[in-house]
């Protein structure tokens, strides 16, 4: 069949294992999202379902584009019937139509992240919380992370004398937000999962339409993301998942790469199906990446291997501090320009933190190489850097 002709043997078998519940575990650049979007195509093409009783979620809008653009490609006019998007826009729509069984008004507005930190600057004044020892950005973070736990603020129990103060302006700002008919991004998960939980009639009624749910970047999804999709699987529990635990990187935005194991528990007889082709890196970068990841006991062992050549060896040098960490760098990128390996342009430097850019920036300039700076102002560019700069000349 067409769906399956460009896919490996581990692809196909995952994309046909259609009956109940299944979890593919998939090493990066093993082709998560292709097997996702042929196994869609294979249940229409070759299953006979109709593409209006398909649901699939995944975690950015960018994901979403790019899997409908897969899906049209693949299986024409029907991709236009299916249900695709990220939760968060899913849980908007049925709340549209739903609003009434949770207690909010159908025109609702979301609240975005701007408009959310402003609102707890105004809850902080409220509340009399000094915003110097509550950030609002902090206090944000901290309400967040309980409603992707399914917290409210009826049920947050604060463990320090902290977060007595953020459980009270917790509480402000749900009264204010209800006040202005708004809800923010939590609220959608929050809210779809007590209307799936609470109300037998409704969710019977989205188990009864969508026959297969599938999720991408399972290993993202935090936990009221789950819930949801637990009560969508229902008696027929057509739950497809693709992930991989090593690539759980999202915890500071309530990501749980242990959902994996719930889905294990929940689902005891679901089909698991390992993907360990990689199409993307060498065996060097592979052999090294799996050596590290090892480490980690709660995870799913998996041997992933390329047909692509060795590569180089990786080179691995332990700097004194900052400083001799940037100037070797530095030093290397020139040596590799001397002798014609590549160019300026050729080579990328990455680091964990924007802070770290600044001894980078510095050295870069002394050596008088150029540069530019991915996803962030130049150090030396930063308003408050260029007051602080001002202030020196005058002094000066």
């Amino acid at each position: 069949m067409d769906v399956l002709a460009e896919l490996n043997p581990a692809q196909v078998a995952a994309v046909q294992a259609v009956d109940g519940p299944v979890l593919v575990l998939a090493g990066p650049g093993s082709g998560k999202t292709r097997v996702l979007t042929h196994r869609v195509g294979y249940l229409i093409s070759a299953r006979g379902v109709r593409p209006y009783r398909i649901l699939a979620v995944t975690f950015t809008n960018k994901a979403a584009r790019e899997m409908i653009s897969r899906l049209e490609s693949l299986i024409g006019e029907d991709a236009e019937r299916l249900t695709i998007g990220t939760f968060h826009a899913i849980c908007a729509r049925i709340l549209r139509r739903e609003a009434a069984y949770v207690g909010v008004d159908s025109h609702f507005a979301i609240l975005d992240q701007d408009d959310q930190r402003r609102l707890i600057t105004r809850v902080l004044k409220e509340v009399d919380l000094d915003n110097k020892l509550y950030r609002p950005a902090a206090v944000q973070g901290i309400i967040s992370r309980a409603k992707n736990d399914l917290i409210t603020p009826e049920t947050y129990q604060p463990p320090t004398y902290w977060h007595e103060g953020v459980r009270r302006a917790f509480e402000c700002y749900e009264k204010i937000k209800a006040e202005n008919k708004g809800l923010d991004f939590d609220d959608l998960l929050l809210l779809v999962e007590r209307l799936f939980r609470e109300n037998d009639e409704v969710r019977g009624r989205y188990q009864q339409r969508y026959e297969h749910v599938l999720v991408d970047e399972f290993q993202d999804t935090n936990k009221a993301q789950y819930e949801i999709i637990r009560h969508l699987a229902g008696e027929r529990r057509n739950v497809f998942v693709v992930g991989d635990e090593d690539q759980s990187i999202y915890s500071w935005r309530g990501a749980d790469f242990r959902n994996v194991l719930r889905f294990r528990s929940d689902f005891p007889d679901a089909q698991v199906h390992l993907l360990e082709q990689n199409y993307r890196s060498t065996q060097t970068v592979l052999d090294a990446a799996q050596a590290i990841i090892a480490q980690n006991d709660q995870r799913t062992d998996k041997n992933l291997w390329t047909d692509n050549p060795g590569g180089r060896r990786i080179q691995v040098f332990e700097a004194y501090d900052e400083r001799q960490e940037a100037d070797y760098v530095v030093g290397e990128i020139q040596r590799l320009v001397a002798r014609s390996v590549c160019q300026f342009r050729d080579c990328a430097v990455m680091f964990r933190t924007n802070a770290q850019s600044r001894v980078l920036e510095e050295t870069l300039v002394r050596h008088g190489l150029p540069y530019k700076l991915v996803g962030a102002t130049r150090f030396y560019q930063r308003r408050e850097i260029k007051d602080v700069l001002c202030y020196l000349r005058a002094v000066y």
